[in-house]
């Protein structure tokens, strides 16, 4: 048989030795109820990745386990694998009436709803922390491109008077801020790709330094840190960032064109 790896773990096993599995109801004898023992040899140990299965779960041929659960030539359970996991409500509502006083049909989402709980809430609570991460970037680039402006008055002014015009001044602030954001975009979605690609040694590098247990499977279900890339979640961030930094520049470039030459230059 084959046993998932955090149960190998607990149990100090490992592959080609003997491990007993006891079914408790056994068989009625006359001097009472016995359990039934049988040993197997273990000869896989495997990891699925999902800390419930891979604490709990042993696989074997179907013979040898209806003869440890006493069930003849029954089976408990027929596990179907569709093409679409997403739409697996959909495949299987035509079988559900027919099977409606047989069986009870149970997908993997109703399976793991706890764990889709968790990732809900989890994913809430990150869009919340980087979207204040972004405005916190906005608002730097607000800042900066107001002290710029203070510190270029003189030499907005003398722009001005040399005939240049509110419009090219609002373009030269509006491009500035955009080439900020946009460098910026870039750079994160670059560093986002690496910290993506090598999180699980990130994470399990902060562990070692800090000493703490930052990914505990046995709360986060999962025993590694998942990441799926969506490119269209990507696309929108990154449009949202530009868009923002193209808004942040706007109060600054209009009080750059506003600028009035002859009140800044009466004393120079």
């Amino acid at each position: 048989m084959a046993i998932g790896s955090r149960l190998a773990q607990n149990l100090g096993a490992r592959v080609g030795q003997q491990l007993t599995i006891i079914n408790p109801q056994g068989r009625a004898t006359p001097f009472g109820n016995v359990p039934r023992e049988i040993s197997y040899e273990i000869s896989a140990i495997f990891e699925v990745g999902v800390y419930d299965y891979d604490k709990a779960f042993v696989i074997m041929p179907i013979e040898d386990a209806q003869l440890l659960m006493l069930m003849d030539d029954e089976i408990g359970m027929i596990e179907l694998t569709t093409e679409d996991a997403d739409d697996v409500n959909r495949i299987l509502a035509p079988l559900a009436p027919k099977i409606a006083d047989k069986a009870l049909i149970v997908d993997w989402k109703s399976m793991n709803a706890s764990l889709f709980e968790a990732l809900a809430i989890e994913r809430v609570a990150m869009f919340v922390v980087l979207s204040i991460i972004v405005l916190v970037a906005v608002f730097n680039i607000l800042s900066s491109l107001i002290m710029l402006v203070r510190a270029k008055t003189r030499d907005i002014a003398i722009l001005r008077t040399m005939g240049a015009s509110r419009q090219s001044l609002l373009k030269i602030f509006v491009t500035v801020g955009l080439l900020i954001g946009t460098a910026g975009m870039v750079a994160g979605v670059i560093l986002g790709f690496v910290f993506l690609f090598f999180r699980q040694g990130i994470v399990t590098a902060i562990q070692y330094v800090t000493g703490l247990e930052l990914w505990d499977p046995s709360i986060r279900f999962l025993t590694e840190l998942p990441s799926r890339t969506d490119p269209f979640e990507v696309l929108a961030i990154c449009s949202l960032a530009v868009l923002f930094s193209f808004l942040a520049t706007l109060y600054p470039a209009f009080k750059a064109a506003g600028t009035d030459p002859v009140q800044v230059l009466r004393y120079e």
